[in-house]
């Protein structure tokens, strides 16, 4: 199944899995990348520039949910996955983890985030889900140009 997606090292890409092991890189720059669940997996594709304006519409007066601050690669970790049982999108960002750990060690609450989206009502009702995850590297000039991944939710009705 392909139920996780992974931001590459380079924070520049992310990376589909799938049961082929292929390399799924998908940008996540500018246009960014959608996630939603077709039958019971996660999928992803890049947000092609002929929905920029849908895209642009969509986000009026919107605010992204999470963001997640491009950083050093060794001691962050950002990860999508679906979890069919649940019917549950998990976007989970793990920061500043020491990456010298040598024994299993219980990392602190403070240094992860978790957050929770259902995209379908329910599992087996219909073939697509009815809302999309957009997660797009953005920038924030305030705060010295940090890059940022940032994570939409757009509802059907919205697009």
């Amino acid at each position: 199944m392909s139920n996780s997606t992974l931001i590459a090292a380079d924070h520049k890409s992310m990376v589909l899995i799938d049961s082929k092991s292929n390399d799924n890189r998908l940008s996540i720059g500018r246009r960014g990348v959608l996630l939603s669940v077709l039958g019971n997996d996660i999928c992803a594709s890049e947000v092609p520039a002929k929905l920029d304006n849908y895209i642009r519409n969509a986000l009026k007066g919107k605010k992204h949910f999470y963001e997640f601050e491009v950083r050093d690669a060794e001691k962050n970790q950002l990860c999508v996955t679906y979890n069919e049982g649940s019917n549950t999108v998990f976007i989970i960002g793990i920061t500043d983890v020491i990456a010298e750990l040598s024994v299993p060690t219980q990392i602190a609450s403070e240094k992860i985030k978790t957050f929770a989206v259902k995209l379908k009502n329910k599992p087996n009702e219909g073939l697509t889900s009815n809302a999309v995850i957009l997660s797009r590297l953005e920038f924030k000039k305030s705060l010295g140009s940090k890059k940022f991944i940032r994570f939409y939710y757009i509802k059907e009705d919205n697009l």
